[in-house]
């Protein structure tokens, strides 16, 4: 039997590790960020609550992507401040004084 048979096995675990790794790395796009909030929002929310009540805002810290917020019909809104790959963030707090 050749060598290499012996290798082979190891080489296609190799590259199903590298295809992983690749996808994980991946950047998601604002759609992708807006659908997982709002869908995060549909599970704490009251009766009532659409997707539709979210909606994504830029911010002007670099370190926050975008603000997503999701107002309730009955007036209750949650906000929630994503960062550069996806990440829920803490709310920024202004400059201290």
């Amino acid at each position: 039997m050749r060598r290499a048979y012996f290798f082979l096995p190891l080489a296609g675990l190799i590259g199903f590790a590298a295809y992983l790794g690749l996808q994980a790395g991946q950047v998601p796009t604002e759609t992708e960020i807006i659908n997982r909030y709002a869908a995060a929002y549909l599970a704490i929310a009251p009766e009532g609550a659409s997707p539709t009540d979210c909606a994504a805002v830029t911010h002007p810290d670099v370190r926050v992507r975008m603000v997503i917020n999701c107002a309730h019909p009955s007036g209750l809104t949650t906000t929630y401040f994503v960062g550069p790959r996806g990440e829920a963030l803490p709310e920024p707090q202004g400059p201290s004084a």
